[in-house]
């Protein structure tokens, strides 16, 4: 057997290994008693060490090593080789017993995350988020790549990306969205979106959605949807991937939404060519472009006037009492919608990234031992104010709505605004490729621009990095102003800017 093939097997079991966390965690959030919380921590750490000893085993190095003398592989073997590389490098630096501490504290923060947030009472998580942020500054300290802490957490998610960049890009990026929130607050429009507000029944929600993503091609032989306190996508194998929504009865875009959301993550999961199923390439080239795809179906779709041309019929006759004297373009509009509010996840398409942004910069002086942990909400609320004129009135609006710090995702929430970014991008160069797609959305044809993604995106997995695959679809390197021109050409006509 070769040396890349011995290789890619080794790492394919490192990646069923994975797996099978993914599948912990993913009963963790759906379906695990409370009470189990703690037997459920054992076993997750236990797979993580699994994972970690193997990764940093003498056979790695070795396979590594003598992959690297062959020459002339092939553009997938290369990839593998380069992310196995890259994933053997940071993990020597780790020991074990700090990868089984955060796979432990990760567990048992997350029940305490949902707790707090259920009590609204920051005090309860606060000591598990206090032994986070300290295990991933052992981390990012150990890694040390880049210039700073920040640097180190951000290459897990976005490849490339640093802290300079970030800031570079948002400081760009935020007075852009505050001049375009501005116009449209003063336009003397303001779209009645308390429709939206009525109560709409969760089941017949719950159906409409699955016969949305559905259409769009979420394949549940492979696939299916759950609830959880917050929606989210995991694989637990190539062709087995989950996703999960919440409902709200008297809010609708919060489930329907939500679901659409995790359908573009499921549907690239869903598209890797077969060729690297199983290996260490089955993931998206970054969390950024993973997020263009989840935020290119719910909002460049799934909040089009072409979308609903086909989808508001079928919505009416569910919702007859909440909808049936209710105007297409009354409907369009109340989902699009732009005013400041509490949460992330409900936030329009402007006020999103501030949202993103106001994380980012909290981030930046947690690791710069700039704040201590107690000094939290009240930043966070300082920040609202600042970005968005808004303050929340308790910690479940506010520090406790995203679950993702109990996890340890730092470095993360950027992913979210480079996913707009990436998305428009890809969007356009969609758009330009196949400009009767809109049109084909009336009719409840989804399958050009699926075509399109899967040829251009999912398909390759993390063979190219993200700064590559943008530049090999587009032809140019990442630019927000595909972004700002989409929200322009979006919102001016519906507020009459």
């Amino acid at each position: 057997m070769s040396q890349i093939k011995e290789l890619i097997i080794h790492f394919s079991k490192l990646k069923q290994l994975k797996y099978i966390n993914n599948l912990l965690n993913w009963d963790l959030q759906v379906y695990m008693p409370d009470g189990s919380n703690k037997g459920r921590a054992e076993l997750i750490s236990l797979v993580g060490e699994l994972v970690h000893k193997k990764l940093i085993s003498n056979k790695t190095e070795t396979l590594i090593s003598e992959a690297e003398q062959k020459k002339d592989l092939s553009l997938i073997d290369a990839a593998i080789l380069r992310e196995a590389k890259r994933e053997y490098q940071k993990a020597i630096k780790i020991p074990t017993d700090l990868v089984v501490e955060i796979a432990k504290n990760a567990s048992l923060g997350h029940k305490a995350w949902e707790k707090a947030r259920k009590k609204s009472d920051f005090s309860i998580f606060r000591p598990y988020l206090t032994k986070m942020i300290d295990l991933q500054k052992q981390y990012a300290d150990l890694i040390n790549i880049g210039e700073n802490r920040y640097d180190s957490l951000l290459d897990d998610y976005e490849p490339g990306a640093t802290k300079k960049w970030l800031s570079s890009l948002f400081n760009n990026l935020a007075p852009q969205l505050q001049t375009i929130l501005k116009k449209l607050e003063t336009s003397g429009e303001e779209p009645d979106s308390s429709i939206l507000e009525n109560v709409y029944d969760a089941k017949k929600q719950w159906e409409f959605s699955n016969s949305v993503i559905e259409k769009l091609g979420f394949d549940f032989s492979i696939g299916r949807q759950d609830k959880s306190v917050h929606p989210f996508t995991t694989a637990v194998a190539s062709e087995d991937v989950r996703i999960t929504t919440r409902i709200i009865e008297n809010f609708l875009p919060a489930g329907l939404f939500g679901t659409i959301h995790e359908c573009g993550h499921a549907l690239y999961d869903m598209g890797f060519m077969e060729e690297i199923h199983g290996t260490n390439l089955a993931d998206g080239s970054s969390l950024g472009i993973h997020e263009s795809q989840s935020r290119m179906y719910e909002n460049f779709v799934g909040r089009s006037k072409e979308f609903w041309k086909y989808w508001y019929p079928r919505l009416k006759n569910l919702f007859p009492e909440n909808l049936g004297d209710v105007a297409l373009n009354h409907f369009y509009k109340a989902i699009n919608t732009v005013k400041p509010s509490l949460i992330r996840v409900e936030a329009d398409e402007i006020t999103y990234s501030l949202h993103i942004i106001l994380r980012f910069e909290i981030e930046s002086l947690i690791f710069e031992d700039l704040i201590e942990v107690e000094e939290l909400p009240q930043v966070w609320d300082e920040k609202m104010t600042e970005l968005l004129n808004i303050t929340p009135p308790n910690d479940a609006k506010g520090i406790l709505q995203d679950v993702h710090w109990s996890g340890g995702a730092f470095g993360y929430f950027p992913t979210y605004t480079l996913g707009n970014l990436y998305a428009a991008q890809i969007y356009n160069d969609a758009l330009t490729k196949n400009p009767n797609m809109p049109f084909e959305f009336t009719s409840g044809n989804f399958n050009t621009l699926l075509q399109y993604l899967r040829e251009n995106v999912h398909q390759y997995g993390s063979i190219f990095h993200p700064r590559d695959l943008i530049h090999k679809i587009t032809g140019e390197a990442l630019n927000p102003e595909y972004f700002i021109t989409y929200l322009e050409e979006k919102f001016y006509p519906i507020y009459r800017v």
